[in-house]
């Protein structure tokens, strides 16, 4: 279910601003409607997390998102004018908002106790590996007419929609904690959750921005649309092991660590992309960033699963997806005009910084947590 989610996704992620910049639409024009689609798919989250963990009944939701979805997609393939798309481009987004909180709590709850992080990883696998299909495919059908992302997103979605139709009612296995955070810690999770999100916010303007304007810039570099697809899918197929991998990690050092790794190591990228020319050394880059992106996703849906635990694990999967895409909201607008004024190397470089900035606001708990237990330990011994 997952996997055609995420696959759904991708041919917009690749190619719609590449589309709209062909209408003759300026950067901050498309930065301005990726914009509003991110805040309307990011604070319903938390209002359908906290219904569902009160009814109960998630797999209804999500099948009603996925028919939203499905409506959308469709009303997107008949759109031809700028304020058409842009609006049903807006509901799409919306439609999200009912599937992510929710399909991660559910995996939450079929986890093991310290198997979270694993279990999350394996979720996201299905999921890189639907999307990097989708790029290659897209980028192949692309060649001959952009046009080409509207069918092959709405075509997905009916697919999502009927598996979500047939999918059993997932039962939770009980309501014992899962923690990554020690017990000792979740005492303090309103703090810790307030550190992580803000964050997780603060990673996400900085993927925003450079995410949404990086295949513009291979296209201005003389990608063609095949290659552009290949480029992205390659990131996404370093995902897949990753995702598990790091979930392994976060099972082993604590998500929060992982989390700060994640994100110092993709303003590294983000900088990358604002000194590289060369096309093929992208493939590269882009290998290193599905690598860092899966430990940024996988410790983010972990450390929020640990400190909600199945009893709000809806509602703080919803808030970390608020998180997640408030902080892409303001990313492609404030990306777009940067790129208008400055250039696009300068919106990477500044990227790079605020992605950096939100791995240092981690940095003094995960310290002050190292001292802790090296004082337990000492008091134990």
């Amino acid at each position: 279910m997952g996997g055609l989610v995420w696959a759904s996704m991708a041919p917009f992620y690749l190619f719609f601003g590449v589309y709209l910049r062909s209408l003759g639409l300026t950067f901050g024009t498309i930065g301005s409607i990726m914009t509003i689609g991110s805040i309307l798919s990011s604070f319903p989250q938390i209002i359908i997390g906290a219904i569902a963990d009160r009814i109960q009944h998630r797999k209804l939701i999500i099948s009603f998102a996925m028919l939203a979805r499905m409506m959308f997609s469709f009303m997107l393939l008949l759109s031809r004018d700028v304020l058409s798309l842009s609006i049903w481009y807006i509901g799409m987004s919306f439609s999200l908002s009912g599937f992510m909180p929710l399909a991660q709590s559910i995996v939450a709850d079929q986890s093991e106790r310290d198997e979270l992080g694993r279990s999350l990883g394996r979720y996201r696998l299905f999921g890189s590996g639907g999307w990097a299909i989708s790029c290659v495919l897209t980028g192949w059908l692309a060649i001959e007419n952009l046009r080409s992302i509207f069918a092959i997103t709405f075509e997905l979605s009916i697919i999502g929609f009927l598996v979500s139709i047939v999918l059993p009612e997932a039962k939770r296995k009980g309501d014992e904690a899962i923690s990554i955070v020690p017990k000792e810690e979740t005492k303090q999770s309103p703090v810790l959750m307030v550190i992580f999100m803000l964050s997780v916010f603060l990673a996400c303007v900085g993927m925003g921005a450079a995410s949404s304007f990086l295949t513009i810039s291979l296209s201005q570099l003389g990608m063609g649309t095949f290659l552009l697809g290949i480029v992205i899918a390659i990131g996404a197929m370093c995902e897949v092991p990753s995702m598990y991998l790091s979930g392994l990690l976060c099972d082993r050092i604590g998500s929060f660590s992982v989390l700060a790794i994640g994100e110092a190591g993709l303003a590294a990228v983000y900088w990358l992309y604002g000194i590289v020319t060369n096309l093929y050394t992208y493939i590269l880059v882009q290998g290193i960033r599905g690598i860092l992106y899966a430990v940024f996703t996988v410790s983010g849906m972990a450390t929020s699963s640990s400190l909600g635990g199945r009893r709000r694990g809806s509602f703080f999967a919803g808030l970390y997806n608020l998180s997640y895409y408030l902080g892409t909201a303001p990313g492609p607008y404030f990306g777009g005009l940067i790129s208008d004024y400055a250039g696009l190397s300068t919106m990477f470089f500044l990227s790079s910084a605020i992605s950096f900035s939100s791995a240092i606001l981690l940095v003094p708990w995960i310290f002050g947590k190292k001292r802790s237990e090296t004082k337990m330990h000492q008091s134990n011994a």
